[in-house]
């Protein structure tokens, strides 16, 4: 089976709260100690400023998913992920735009993120999108600095 771009094959919406059960399980499998709660999903649900969308394959199998906020001119990736029926197919790529052009929608000058030095997949999306390190977080993962980087339009 091909693992190439499918972009055809996959829609991005914005995520509805029946997803949320979902998105918190496939966090806790691909984040183990790090994963955010089904309670946490839900209070940044009620957030002002956030958006969370989902992408699934034509078979709607969940594919990834992405939280952003804003506030004033800066927005932020509050998380990003995909699932094993997800990777290597640009879904990643395009869960980023989606959320890089919402955030510019709503006034966004500036956006933020952080990430595992060891998520090399990660780095190379986020370098490709223009993102750069302005900065890390001294073992702010386990075992790992997060690498704090921001993206300019």
């Amino acid at each position: 089976m091909s693992r190439g771009p499918v972009h055809e094959q996959v829609s991005i919406s914005e995520l509805s709260w029946w997803d949320l059960d979902e998105i918190a399980d496939h966090d806790a499998a691909i984040f183990g100690p790090t994963a955010w709660t089904l309670t946490y999903y839900w209070a940044v649900r009620a957030q002002a400023g956030t958006v969370m969308f989902a992408a699934r394959t034509a078979t709607s199998a969940l594919a990834g998913w992405i939280v952003m906020s804003t506030a004033g001119g800066e927005a932020d990736v509050m998380t990003i992920a995909t699932t094993e029926a997800g990777r290597g197919r640009g879904i990643g790529r395009r869960l980023l735009q989606a959320g890089i052009d919402w955030a510019l929608s709503r006034g966004a000058e500036v956006v933020h993120l952080e990430v595992d030095e060891h998520n090399d997949s990660a780095l190379g999306l986020y370098r490709s999108f223009g993102f750069s390190e302005w900065g890390r977080r001294p073992d702010y993962y386990p075992g790992a600095d997060a690498i704090l980087m921001r993206y300019r339009p």
